[in-house]
């Protein structure tokens, strides 16, 4: 569950955040469910840089951190997320600003990937007792992974959740191409998570894929056409945009492999066909407090009646399995 707030129009952290994750600790503590909440922790490290000179936002930092800790003490995981656009966000007329912002770890130097990454994890470690074990790259955008390995490696973090296996987007900002990953539930790998190495020092824990119908993206781009978001989405900002080129190429059907999403426009997909008839034995389901509403919730207690899920657990948790597991470094 990826926790941040919107990257175009921000939205605020009632309706984004501390609602919607409310109602799903909720349903969660009703089934049972153990969740890994990736944190945006660009988000609190800009919020204490400006707080001083910004009582709304000192506020609002205080009321995320708490929820954050309480989310910990409920028993779920706390992992680290990495939009550094937070780098060069500005607050003005109390409302961020997102202009000219760099998307990709990528756009950065390395020592500024190092500082990002070290800073970063030292404020989600103050909430959680220094237990942060995986990572989930914005945007999915974790390539070059070369770049950040070594940073990661320092800050004790070995599990990775940013592949969708067959994955797609062509855009400037926001482009990965997983078209190489193998549709498995896990692997070892070392110089990029899409590349599955038995000797690798970190586990890949991929998010489930799914192929989204025709018209999904036909209606999501009337939405943005209209100004609004579903109806039943809990956030009240907005999404930043994809370029042209891959807005074409979903509209055609070229672009409909995604994420396996509890999120309100994609929780269908749960109870689609293909994912019904299934025998995966690990299903890898992701989305974000901002997307949820009724439909998440309705969609993914039928999911779990339907497939007779009965454990649950982290991120992190499945990578602990797998290394206990694993004696010559295969899926067993």
């Amino acid at each position: 569950m990826d926790y941040e707030l919107f990257f175009q129009k921000s939205g605020s952290i009632q309706k984004c955040l501390i609602e919607p994750t409310d109602a799903l600790l909720e349903f969660a503590d009703r089934v049972g469910l153990r969740i890994t909440f990736f944190i945006d922790a660009g988000m609190l490290c800009r919020m204490e840089q400006l707080a001083p000179e910004q009582p709304t936002l000192e506020a609002d930092l205080a009321r995320v951190k708490s929820h954050i800790s309480s989310i910990a003490g409920a028993g779920h995981e706390i992992g680290l997320h990495i939009h550094p656009h937070w780098e060069d966000t500005q607050f003005v007329d109390a409302a961020w600003d997102f202009t000219s912002t760099r998307y990709k770890l990528d756009h950065f130097g390395d020592d500024e990937i190092g500082d990002i990454v070290e800073r970063y994890t030292r404020v989600l470690n103050e909430l959680c007792d220094g237990n942060v074990r995986a990572y989930r790259a914005g945007g999915f955008c974790i390539e070059p992974f070369g770049r950040l390995r070594s940073s990661l490696l320092r800050q004790g973090i070995t599990v990775d959740s940013s592949v969708v296996p067959g994955l797609r987007i062509e855009d400037p900002d926001k482009g990965v191409d997983f078209t190489s990953a193998p549709d498995k539930s896990w692997w070892y790998f070392d110089g990029s998570p899409a590349n599955p190495e038995e000797a690798g020092e970190f586990v890949e824990i991929p998010v489930t894929r799914q192929v989204l119908p025709f018209s999904h993206y036909w209606l999501r781009a009337l939405a943005r056409i209209l100004g609004r978001q579903p109806a039943a989405v809990s956030g009240d900002g907005m999404s930043k945009a994809i370029g042209r080129k891959e807005v074409i190429r979903r509209l055609t059907g070229r672009g409909r492999v995604s994420e396996l999403s509890v999120d309100a426009p994609k929780a269908s997909g749960l109870n689609a066909n293909g994912i019904v008839r299934s025998d995966r034995r690990v299903w890898h389901v992701m989305g974000h407090p901002k997307l949820l509403g009724q439909p998440s919730f309705d969609a993914l207690e039928k999911f779990i009646d339907r497939k007779k899920i009965q454990r649950f657990t982290t991120v992190a948790g499945i990578a602990s399995v797998v290394r206990a597991r694993t004696t010559g470094r295969g899926e067993k």
